[in-house]
């Protein structure tokens, strides 16, 4: 994976008496610490079985919030939005995404669910630690996995996709919406195309941004899609002139840092960007990598990677572990790592078929290092047939970044194939999560309205900015 609005009104919901609610929905407000934005909600807290095989057997705690709709005559279809990680929370996750909720709220009702394992559904959290986070080895890989799991006080082979499909639609009945519509991001997609294929009948329409195709096994092709995604970036440096005349030779530094020894630790003093506390550490260049996949993700943190790319290769790491330690510090309460082991070993790493060997490049030790982690935790039970495709008249936005390093604009158009009414559009120059850049919510808005998108106004996202690479420590050059 990251603005108030003091006119929203709180009401019943469009549909009230819900059907076998087992919590009445409260007053609440939604906050997020890195924000100054503050939603009026209506949430409630479900027991759901862990198993639902098992309807009397141990429950737990999901956690649901609802956004009543600020227009006079809200629809009767609200849009239940599915955060991404997997691990990371809807609560937390849709407050980043406000300028595209606060579009689709003037005329419909937003549903945030906790998946089971994250937010305040049940958690599966890890201890985080600076120290863990920026050595990366595999034995604190497989320690940390370790602890993890010991923390845990539930069974963790209940967390997967497959019970996040039937405690959606469990919150469907108990809030008494006759139809949804359904908005995934990320691995969101993936539970959202579940959704759909379980209960095509309860799904008006789905909207995915950063698509991951259901056919599609998480894993072997990242390395190779975010490889794909730096050459863009150089090139791009390369057709802009403050950037190229400050780092003329910014492949090369490249290939300069990926000659950088993995496993290598090298003695490093800095402050801790969010705290100021003085850390002496010692660290690795998969410390790096970590930054330099993150960054990757949003079109204005790729703004600073030829500046960080190019200290580090002069041996400099202080700006790049800096940046690793931010990172660390905004996935902390925001992704639950046991949540999402419990996803990836049920339903990724059983399909892989050839385990590639290890090397330099960043994530080219992936593969290898998810065994070592689901060697240690225990594999749950998911759909059997979890990467069977679609096939579906339902209508279907899909929403790509033309420079996303993890879910390129490929897997949109693979994922496309499933929607005979199915669009697909790609946003110039921004790179993963792109519903809430630009002018963007308003054609999710529209969408939704009309279940078709206008391809007129969508030209709209060729004039989205991009923000400039950063020359220096001061910022863009003039």
């Amino acid at each position: 994976m990251l603005r108030a609005f003091p006119w929203l009104l709180l009401w019943v919901l469009a549909a009230p008496g819900a059907q076998g609610s087992e919590a009445a929905l409260r007053d609440c407000t939604l906050t997020h610490p890195r924000l100054s934005r503050v939603v009026n909600a209506r949430c409630a807290d479900y027991q759901v079985p862990l198993d639902p095989a098992r309807a009397d057997g141990e429950k737990i705690r999901l956690h649901v919030a609802v956004v009543p709709a600020s227009g006079r005559n809200p629809r009767p279809d609200p849009l239940f939005f599915i955060a991404g990680g997997p691990g990371q929370s809807a609560v937390d996750s849709a407050l980043p995404l406000w300028p595209l909720f606060r579009e689709v709220l003037k005329r419909r009702d937003l549903v945030l669910i906790d998946q089971r394992g994250t937010g305040k559904s049940t958690p599966l959290s890890c201890k985080a630690d600076e120290e863990i986070e920026l050595a990366s080895d595999d034995e604190t890989l497989i320690r940390r996995t370790r602890e993890c799991l010991e923390r845990q006080d539930v069974d963790v082979r209940f967390f997967t996709s497959r019970q996040a499909v039937a405690d959606l639609e469990f919150v469907r009945q108990a809030l008494g919406y006759e139809q949804i519509n359904v908005m995934g991001v990320s691995y969101g997609t993936r539970v959202a195309q579940l959704v759909l294929r379980q209960y095509p009948q309860r799904v008006r329409s789905i909207v995915l941004d950063g698509v991951l195709p259901p056919d599609l096994v998480l894993g072997p092709e990242f390395a190779d899609n975010l490889s794909a995604s730096l050459q863009k970036l150089f090139f791009h440096c390369e057709a802009d002139a403050a950037c190229r005349e400050a780092f003329p030779q910014l492949e090369q530094d490249w290939h300069r840092y990926l000659e950088l020894p993995l496993d290598e630790k090298r003695a490093v003093s800095l402050r801790h960007p969010r705290t100021g506390k003085r850390l002496d550490l010692k660290a690795s260049r998969q410390a790096l990598d970590m930054a330099v996949r993150l960054l990757s993700y949003s079109s204005d943190t790729r703004a600073l990677l030829p500046l960080v790319i190019h200290e580090a290769v002069a041996g400099e790491w202080q700006p790049l572990l800096s940046q690793a330690l931010q990172v660390a510090a905004s996935l902390e309460g925001n992704l639950a790592e046991g949540m999402h082991n419990s996803v990836v070993c049920a339903e990724d790493l059983p399909y892989y078929k050839d385990i590639p060997a290890d090397d330099n490049r960043v994530l080219g030790r992936m593969m290898r290092q998810l065994q070592l982690i689901c060697g240690i935790w225990p594999r749950g039970e998911s759909f059997a047939d979890i990467h069977r495709p679609l096939a579906s008249d339902t209508p279907a936005l899909l929403l790509s970044g033309e420079l996303d390093p993890v879910t390129p604009v490929s897997y949109g158009e693979q994922a496309l194939q499933q929607y005979s009414r199915g669009k697909h559009l790609v946003v110039p120059g921004q790179g993963h999560n792109v519903s809430p850049r630009g002018c963007v919510p308003g054609l999710v808005a529209d969408f939704l309205d009309t279940l078709t998108l206008d391809e007129e106004k969508a030209a709209c996202v060729q004039c989205i900015p991009r923000l400039p690479f950063f020359i220096d420590a001061l910022g863009p050059g003039a």
